[in-house]
């Protein structure tokens, strides 16, 4: 995890460096990860879509994206019952406030 955070904040920090140049980018990004000629690296438009992400909001997206993942997780199966049961004694109030419909 995070190996994957360092290669986002490098993309973005490489591109600015390097004037906006997505092919310097990824010239340097094969270099400080160590990545052979035929290895992979982030296309042009993984690093135009981090870097607008990243002036956006102050982060990568995938940061926000794992940040509800673990709040997401921190749900315990007693927090979701207690807005079920809420949300029925709030619908069931309401039901019977109202007058019938005829």
């Amino acid at each position: 995890m995070m190996r994957l955070e360092e290669h986002r904040a490098f993309i973005v920090e490489e591109f600015i460096k390097n004037g906006g140049s997505p092919v310097a980018t990824q010239h340097a990004f094969r270099i400080r990860f160590a990545l052979g000629r035929r290895e992979a690296v982030p296309d042009k438009k993984t690093i135009y879509r981090r870097v607008s992400n990243f002036r956006q909001t102050g982060q990568t997206l995938d940061a926000l994206k794992e940040a509800i993942r673990e709040e997401v997780a921190a749900i315990t199966p007693e927090m979701v019952l207690k807005v079920m049961n809420s949300y029925r004694e709030a619908t069931s109030v309401y039901q019977y406030s109202r007058p019938p419909l005829e």
